[in-house]
């Protein structure tokens, strides 16, 4: 405690020495001294009334005892006492109007009780009195600071927090929420136990949401268990969207790296397998926590004091390649500082962070703040504003996938249950991310009705890059994909023995309100089964593939190539806008051009034949714009 912790030194070998040899320090009262000292022990015992009261008999024996106006000052402080706190700071001014440590004290007050003018002002005559150097910089920044919280205070943002209620909070410790994509689970981290740090724990918890009542109902709050919880600490997690991945951080557990590691554990069916130390170069000797994964599985954020940083804790991540994670890289001095950077989040979006830091310009100690993705470099952080961000901590800020809702944990809000609880809120117009969809879907085998388990495929037809990939699970049959906005994607489903399936999702235009409800009946490779490539594509009336019709006609190469026995056809269907005559040269044309691509990508034609059958075989009605784009198809028949 800055000064005092010298008083504390001195008042200890002073009473080593006897009684009769004490040397008072700051004050010629021998028992002004004594009192001081006693309340000194008091203070460190957490007994701040017992301190204030043998303060007060100190400062009655020497009223202008700075050392014991100081103690009490700070006292006041514990107890958050700020108007008291400020008496006596000023009282400490009045006696030595340069004295460092009670204009130092004094501006924070004034941050705490939000009179920025008057933190200004005391930071001001402050300033030159700590010469260059580091201190010069904190002081510099803490003008900064109160200038930004003046703005921020001053305009205010929408904020309407609500506590998720007693299935969540208890009179413990909750914090950490995440979701998973369909919004009907919760995850959280709990924690128990006494004050004393050896007795706590640290678990995962779930809860599932029961409804709607005046907001969100959620229903009894339920250990993960084993494997993932153990007697050691877990917390701080991410899961991946389709809930396939439990990424989160345990210390001292049996395996580990550093002193924390991130750990990772795979959902089976409704169970969660023993979980694996996620490695180098990931983790290290240091401390390495608080993972966010992204949507596509592929970017991993994580906090982590390493060596490399710019100070303290900084967010890192890295990125999964066929050879697993790669080497962790530092955000950048844009994002992170010499104070501590921590607690990311990226949204499903992939462009969005959020995360808090101590050293970017605040109003408090913590504060959150948002970074977007923008042409391969993340912007400027934004503070979200006061009153989302106070004095106080804030931290654990998540954001669901439509963008509108926040959830964090929280003090210092009410109500409260006790400890450290978790809330939701609207989240205004600028702070949200990039809206996103999510499919739903079910993959089965078409003759016996069995669930199965496939992979699936996600990809952006523009740039024909892959965005994620996942797997049905084998039991249910279930998968789930996020579908970010403002781009089409092409789906392929596909499992050994059988035909691949395709769909096609064009959200340039269409609306996010409803999730993509699918049921993937995927047909065994035999003569004469037939698949629809929904994304081959052509111009209207044309027969040049769009660029967009790669992606599939590279699934289409690759099946082929898994499956070097077999023989297709390649038939091409119209509407039946148009002559005859006409819709069967123009469909033979883009069977040819299919027939060409293969060729060109080294399938033997030998295994390739193409026909145009215009519209004599449609599969839907032709009176309905509907039905006569489910005609106008490309379609693969095994020979």
């Amino acid at each position: 405690m800055k000064n005092i912790v010298f008083v504390i030194t001195a008042f200890l070998i002073a009473s080593c020495a006897g009684a009769q040899k004490i040397k008072p320090k700051g004050t010629a009262s021998k028992k002004a001294y004594m009192l001081f000292g006693e309340a000194l022990k008091q203070h460190s015992y957490l007994e701040y009334d017992k301190a204030l009261e043998l303060l007060d008999k100190a400062l009655a024996k020497d009223p202008n005892y700075i050392d014991a106006l100081d103690l009490k000052g700070n006292t006041f402080v514990s107890l958050k006492r700020y108007e008291d706190a400020k008496d006596a700071f000023q009282q400490i001014l009045a006696l030595n109007p340069e004295h460092i440590f009670a204009l130092t004290d004094l501006s924070k007050i004034h941050f705490m009780l939000h009179e920025y003018d008057d933190c200004l002002r005391v930071l001001n005559q402050l300033l030159p009195l700590v010469g260059v150097g580091d201190k010069r910089a904190e002081v510099q920044h803490d003008i900064e600071r109160a200038k930004f919280a003046k703005h921020a205070y001053n305009n205010p943002v929408p904020f309407e927090p609500v506590n998720l209620g007693p299935s969540i909070n208890t009179d413990h410790e909750e914090y950490f929420p995440g979701l998973d994509i369909e919004e009907k689970t919760l995850y959280f981290t709990r924690r128990d136990g006494s004050l004393l740090i050896y007795e706590q724990n640290e678990d995962l918890f779930y809860s599932d949401l029961k409804g709607y009542h005046d907001g969100m109902v959620w229903g009894e709050s339920i250990n993960l268990g084993n494997p993932v919880n153990t007697p050691e600490n877990e917390g701080a997690f991410s899961a991946s969207p389709d809930g396939k991945y439990l990424y989160f951080t345990s210390c001292s557990r049996k395996g580990g790296i550093g002193r924390c590691d991130i750990w990772y554990t795979t959902r089976s069916g409704d169970k969660w397998t023993e979980p694996k130390n996620i490695g180098k170069p990931v983790n290290s000797r240091e401390w390495e926590s608080q993972p966010s994964i992204s949507a596509d599985g592929v970017t991993l954020f994580f906090a982590s004091n390493r060596p490399g940083g710019f100070g303290g804790t900084d967010i890192w991540y890295s990125i999964k390649t066929a050879n697993g994670w790669g080497q962790p890289r530092n955000l950048g001095p844009e994002i992170n500082t010499a104070g501590d950077e921590q607690f990311p989040f990226i949204h499903n979006d992939g462009k969005t962070l959020y995360f808090t830091s101590e050293g970017l310009p605040g109003m408090g100690k913590s504060d959150i703040f948002l970074t977007r993705l923008v042409n391969g470099k993340w912007t400027k952080p934004m503070n979200l504003g006061y009153p989302i961000n106070t004095p106080e901590n804030e931290w654990n800020f998540m954001v669901n996938r439509s963008g509108d809702m926040a959830y964090f944990s929280s003090t210092g809000l009410t109500p409260n249950y006790g400890g450290m609880d978790i809330y939701s809120i609207e989240l205004y117009n600028e702070a949200r991310p990039n809206r996103t969809s999510y499919v739903r879907g079910t993959v089965y085998d078409v003759e016996t009705g069995k669930n199965i388990r496939a992979d699936i495929e996600l990809f952006n037809l523009e740039s024909g890059d892959k965005v994620t990939h996942t797997f049905s699970d084998a039991q249910s049959g279930l998968f789930l994909l996020n579908l970010p906005s403002n781009s089409d994607y092409a789906l392929e489903a596909r499992a050994d023995g059988y035909l691949f399936h395709s769909e096609n999702f064009a959200l340039r235009e269409s609306s996010l309100d409803k999730p993509f409800e699918l049921r993937i009946g995927l047909k065994p490779i035999k003569s004469n089964e037939t698949m629809v490539m929904q994304n081959v594509l052509f111009e209207v009336d044309r027969w040049d593939l769009k660029s967009e019709s790669f992606v599939e006609l590279e699934v289409l190469v690759n099946f082929l190539n898994r499956n070097p026995e077999l023989r297709i056809e390649i038939g091409g269907h119209t509407d039946n806008t148009g002559s005859e005559s006409h819709n069967k040269t123009l469909s033979n044309n883009r069977a040819r051009s299919v027939y060409d691509y293969l060729i060109s990508k080294g399938i033997d034609a030998n295994r390739l034949s193409y026909k145009g059958y215009g519209s004599s075989k449609a599969i839907a009605d032709n009176d309905t714009p509907e039905g006569r784009k489910l005609n106008r198809r490309t379609e693969i028949r095994i020979l």
